[in-house]
């Protein structure tokens, strides 16, 4: 990874968390730990007794009566509320239309290793295009995801010209051909070749990549797996995820697209 010596990436980061949507959290202070006779409401109990749910923090809220656990679920954590029996999942908005949730987010959420997280994977199952010297950012992708597509298109240019270097690390998340296309990209005697033969065929109108699924790879199940698990360690749900390097030259995640003009900026900066 290059080190980024770089004055203001400070307003690039303000405007990569407002273009994502989503921060990496900062640092828990102090919370409620669930303990072996910690009693949760009946919904979410049930849920942890099935082994839908596990529950990693517990805390207190801005509304009475209102309590916030931070859970584990579907690989990913994410917040829940419950009241009077009820279970409740999404954002939690004040009187003043502030999202609580968004800050319960950062005060709760553990800090994840980007940088631990990116270099567990698999270097040689990622698809690598560009130089090794150039600004590098790694990106988690789906083979038929548009806005993929679309970062894609953006930095061919400058993966041509040997201002960049992408490492895409391919998930399967949008259904069985996503799966499918992702493990027939790996399987490639050029990996890089194929993932520009489904980029060059995408089908826009109907959000599917353009390369024809082959004989999958048992073995790249467990490849896509553990990038779809590091992706949402990272605290991201989708794709694209673009982990890129700060001016002191540590991995950040966000997710999302980034806003125009971003990735020629970080190129040449």
């Amino acid at each position: 990874m290059k080190r980024r010596n770089v004055t203001d990436l400070a307003p690039i980061a303000q405007g990569l968390a407002l273009a994502f949507g989503l921060a990496i959290t900062t640092a828990s202070p102090a919370w409620s730990a669930p303990t072996s006779d910690t009693h949760y409401p009946k919904v979410l109990q049930d849920m942890v007794d099935a082994g839908k749910m596990q529950v990693v923090k517990q805390f207190p809220t801005d509304k009475n009566g209102l309590t916030g656990y931070l859970v584990k679920h579907g690989g990913y954590q994410t917040l829940v509320y419950s009241e009077d029996g009820y279970l409740m999942l999404g954002p939690l908005y004040d009187p003043q239309g502030h999202n609580l949730s968004k800050q319960y987010a950062r005060k709760y959420k553990p800090r994840p290793d980007v940088g631990k997280v990116i270099h567990s994977l698999d270097a040689d199952r990622m698809v690598t295009e560009g130089p090794k010297d150039a600004p590098t950012l790694y990106v988690f992708a789906d083979p038929n995801c548009i806005y993929c597509h679309k970062l894609y298109q953006r930095a061919k240019p400058l993966v041509k010209t040997g201002m960049l270097q992408l490492h895409w690390i391919m998930v399967g998340l949008l259904g069985p051909s996503s799966v499918g296309r992702a493990a027939t990209i790996l399987e490639a005697k050029n990996p890089s070749a194929a993932m520009a033969k489904n980029e060059a065929n995408f089908d826009v109108a109907n959000e599917q990549g353009g390369v024809a699924i082959g004989k999958p790879n048992p073995t790249l199940g467990d490849v896509l797996d553990q990038n779809r698990q590091a992706m949402f360690t990272l605290g991201s749900r989708g794709t694209p995820t673009v982990v890129y390097s700060d001016r002191n030259g540590d991995l950040k995640a966000h997710q999302g697209m980034p806003p125009r003009g971003w990735l020629e900026q970080y190129a040449h900066d």
